[in-house]
């Protein structure tokens, strides 16, 4: 009787045995989670710590097993974990039966006042399972810093003026309210989170200097992001801002830098003078307009996965010893550096605007395709433009008529210093030296002169100056 008891006892526990160890095993097994990022927004005045709460849930068809959820700088990281009631940056094995869930709780400790931690202390909790892996985003301020959170009323921003003191951060995006202004003082610098714009109603202007440029980028601030695309959304003037001011800026790694102009049908559209500006490493395009009013000098856009410029649907245009480059790595381009149109399809229907004026001086356009200009006129619509003394690289347009190509050369290489690296000065064998129009110079409408180029070099010293944002240095 007894040999008989114990075998019962034996195939009870081997039925629970394989009842524990049968999970469910599809190559696409997900983890749910309760956020996709957890922010630590408090604004420390002194060390401190913080604890916030993930939950984690099995969603899919059967039990799982959790390979490891780990901490993804290990024992170094800032954070620390509190899984299934244990402190550890990791954990092994973890069960979870179909429909259950577990609490991770989350504690992070910074010293604010120590200026060696970066200013956004990063990590993210990894989950291994079935040869997948999934993230959970860590983010807290590791020095003191000015948070804006669009899902607040703070984020709607009245006449003031932001300071170099400490950066700004911004979740969920920010405006600046209708018939109010924002200033921008030289050396602030703004961090935007994923998918977070700038929006402006009213009017923005931002006064950088040379040596303390206003620096507007995406939150991950490891040196591997600094040239990423797509980490933010975009700054946009809207409908009815106006009298907008941007110098000395540099705007990089969103899906739009900046973006004049938003609402197709309104007659009332957004101006922007922008002036010794760099905007690079956009998805998209590093300067799109709908129907607005740009004047632009001393400027560099380049690096966009479609176009670097787009004036769309007419407007009133002015570009200025200005550089257009694309030389875009991550995947094959199908767009040009720089298109101009006078219509716009939106929602199945063709919207057209009169394009009253796109100048181009003293400019350079150039990329790795053939045809870096495109051109869209709707017979319905006034399209004027002009190109003097520009190098223009397109195989396709005929440059003859010197009422709208005055000294444009095509497909003659400006020899960039190093465009892999997104330097845009000119090397010793440039062949925009001396190709610009000095009347061009001395004729610019407007203040500041644009007598020194984007790194303040006399453009005068060797007579003619050279074409685009840079002069070359000898």
């Amino acid at each position: 009787m007894r040999q008989y008891i114990i075998i019962i006892i034996s195939v009870i526990i081997s039925v629970i045995s394989c009842k524990k160890e049968s999970y469910y095993g599809n190559s696409d097994v997900k983890l749910s989670f309760s956020t996709d990022t957890i922010f630590f927004d408090t604004v420390f005045t002194s060390v401190g710590s913080v604890t916030k709460q993930l939950k984690v849930y099995n969603n899919n068809d059967g039990n799982i097993l959790i390979s490891s959820i780990r901490l993804g700088k290990g024992t170094s990281s800032n954070y620390r974990l509190n899984i299934n009631g244990i402190n550890s940056s990791s954990a092994n094995n973890i069960e979870l039966e179909k429909g259950d869930s577990l609490y991770i709780f989350i504690e992070v400790t910074v010293d604010p006042q120590n200026t060696n931690t970066p200013y956004v202390v990063a990590d993210s909790i990894v989950f291994s399972i079935n040869a997948n892996n999934q993230d959970i985003d860590l983010r807290s301020w590791g020095q003191e810093a000015n948070y804006i959170d669009g899902r607040y009323s703070s984020a709607i921003i009245k006449d003031t003026v932001w300071t170099n003191i400490k950066p700004f951060l911004i979740y969920n995006s920010m405006m600046v309210d209708t018939g109010q202004t924002l200033v921008i003082e030289e050396g602030t610098q703004i961090f935007l989170h994923k998918n977070s714009s700038i929006y402006v109603m009213g009017t923005l202007i931002i006064k950088g200097t040379k040596d303390n440029p206003v620096i507007i980028r995406g939150d991950r601030l490891e040196p591997a992001y600094d040239d990423v695309p797509g980490q933010w959304s975009r700054l946009v003037f809207v409908n009815p801002s106006k009298n907008n001011i941007i110098d000395y800026a540099e705007i990089k790694g969103g899906i739009i830098g900046v973006q004049v102009g938003g609402n197709i049908e309104s007659s009332s559209k957004p101006d922007l003078k922008i002036t010794n500006t760099k905007i690079e490493h956009m998805n998209y395009s590093c300067l799109y307009t709908i129907g607005s009013t740009v004047l632009a000098s001393n400027c560099v856009f380049a690096d966009a996965g479609f176009y670097p410029v787009a004036l769309l649907m007419g407007g009133n245009y002015e570009f200025y010893h200005s550089t257009i480059a694309n030389y875009w790595a991550y995947a094959t381009r199908t767009e040009p550096s720089l298109v101009i149109t006078n219509n716009l399809t939106s929602n199945n229907s063709m919207y057209v605007s009169d394009l009253t004026n796109a100048y181009f001086g003293n400019c350079i356009i150039y990329g790795t395709m053939e045809d870096e200009l495109g051109l869209s006129n709707d017979a319905a619509a006034e399209f004027n433009y002009k190109f003097e003394n520009c190098i223009v690289r397109n195989s396709s347009l005929d440059f003859s008529d010197n009422s709208i190509y005055l000294n444009v050369w095509k497909d003659m290489n400006p020899n960039f210093i190093n465009y892999s690296n997104y330097n845009w000065e000119l090397d010793t064998m440039s062949n925009a030296e001396n190709k610009g129009n000095i009347d061009i110079v001395n004729s610019y409408p407007y203040l500041p002169l644009i007598i020194t180029d984007l790194n303040d070099y006399d453009r005068t010293t060797d007579g003619n100056p050279d074409l685009g944002a840079y002069e070359r240095q000898y």
